[in-house]
């Protein structure tokens, strides 16, 4: 045992003196999270299971994009965004008390979905950020639970469809 630790001090030397800065150092000795299911309630909450059940805390609208893009593994272009309005505001509905006027809904739904609006950009941005606050390590947050993708491609959320637990009425589009 003690050989092992003197040879990690050697090559820890190494690593020091080839540039390596300690928080390179440090990752190399974490042991990564392994990956949560995420279950998806019927009041729309998006909850780690694995992690504690931690909930991802997203206002209403945050969580409907989410949930929406959760549902199309392929992948949704920006541009396309307006053809998944009624999807969309389906989702943000089952979340919306009642007494809320159907046509302030309409209109959240009409300016997130437009692609030439920043409202979607800003809303992926705080959704990644409410990930990464959630599940504390940010290359699993960015990696598997984001919405990601390039500009002009489909966005997706790359995590494996079999570790998401659905309690909405039919999740499939």
């Amino acid at each position: 045992m003690e050989t092992i630790k003197q040879e990690i001090r050697r090559l820890l030397k190494i690593l020091r003196d080839k540039g390596a800065d300690e928080d390179e150092i440090r990752k190399l000795f974490e042991i990564p999270k392994s990956l949560s299911r995420l279950l998806i309630t019927e009041d729309c909450r998006i909850i780690l299971v694995d992690y504690g059940r931690v909930e991802v805390k997203l206002e209403p609208l945050h969580r409907a994009v989410y949930i929406l893009f959760l549902k199309h593994e392929e992948g949704i272009r920006i541009k396309e965004l307006p053809d998944y309005r009624e999807e969309l505001e389906s989702i943000y509905m089952k979340m919306k008390k009642r007494t809320q006027a159907k046509r302030k809904v309409h209109q959240s739904i009409i300016d997130v979905s437009d692609p030439l609006k920043p409202s979607i950009s800003e809303k992926l941005v705080r959704i990644r950020k409410a990930l990464v606050d959630a599940i504390g390590d940010k290359s699993i947050a960015l990696d598997y639970y984001a919405i990601t993708g390039k500009r002009g491609e489909a966005r997706r959320i790359s995590l494996d469809r079999s570790l998401v637990i659905w309690e909405l009425d039919s999740p499939q589009p």
